[in-house]
């Protein structure tokens, strides 16, 4: 099996389980395939709009079972670090899941008038509007923290739809005050740290379907990964990508 050398797999959500409201073929029975041998999962998203249970509940849906301790999200992982690092006030665009993260680690979310504003944090956010695009760029030129749970562009939506993703809500904001965010999802760091973490640790093998974020994620930290072709990537994106896959396989069943 080719997952046999590693102990934490760490699946990414959208093209290697589903293509929502689709279920990826086989998925499911990879997932439990690879329980069968042993492998401690890890169900890592950079969509920070959803709680882990709302995850697991969607899993759920396409067959997958999870529980909630097992899904890291790109919502869970700057809360952890905006809270290690000591804030206290934050004003968010984002939806439920970044906003419930930042409260359980003790972050209080204020409006753009409070005294006390100590990040501006972006998430995807359907939500958003040229007010809170307004007032977040303001605080920015004020000198307020800029950071943001991850940078996709797009947000892949049902027929095949892409909607502006919480990338580029963080792009108006840095493109008025000239300020770069700083991102914890992936591809960055963060994110993936703390899903191994949550894994169990050991040699972990990293599967998604998109080379600029999973991939490039994973070569960056030295880990070895698995490009899934039910998503985003093609066998062609391959050769032309600097972001190099240790496996390419056709779908979740390649790994077991």
């Amino acid at each position: 099996m080719l997952a046999d050398p590693y102990d934490a797999i760490l699946l990414d959500l959208d093209g290697v389980l589903y293509r929502w409201p689709e279920p990826v073929p086989g998925a499911a029975e990879g997932v439990a395939a690879l329980r069968k041998a042993g492998k401690r999962i890890a169900f890592v998203t950079n969509n920070s709009s959803r709680t882990p249970a709302q995850v697991v509940e969607r899993l759920a849906s396409v067959g997958v079972d999870a529980k909630p301790e097992e899904v890291v999200t790109s919502a869970l992982a700057t809360a952890t670090i905006l809270a290690e690092r000591g804030t206290r006030f934050a004003f968010v665009i984002g939806e439920e899941g970044l906003l419930k993260a930042l409260t359980d680690a003790g972050i209080r979310i204020v409006n753009a008038s409070s005294d006390d504003v100590d990040a501006v944090v972006i998430g995807f956010d359907r939500g958003a509007d040229y007010t809170k695009l307004k007032d977040a760029s303001v605080l920015v030129e004020r000198g307020v923290a800029l950071v943001a749970s991850n940078a996709d562009p797009s947000f892949p939506a049902a027929r095949g739809e892409s909607w502006p993703g919480a990338g580029a809500l963080l792009a108006a904001i840095e493109t008025t005050t000239g300020t770069r965010g700083e991102v914890f999802g992936k591809p960055e760091a963060p994110l993936f740290e703390r899903a191994l973490a949550s894994a169990g640790g050991g040699r972990p093998l990293v599967v998604g379907d998109r080379l600029d974020t999973d991939i490039a994620g994973a070569s960056r930290l030295g880990w070895d990964s698995a490009l899934v072709l039910t998503g985003d990537a093609r066998p062609e994106d391959v050769e032309s990508s600097p972001w190099k896959p240790t496996f390419v396989v056709g779908d979740l069943s390649g790994l077991v």
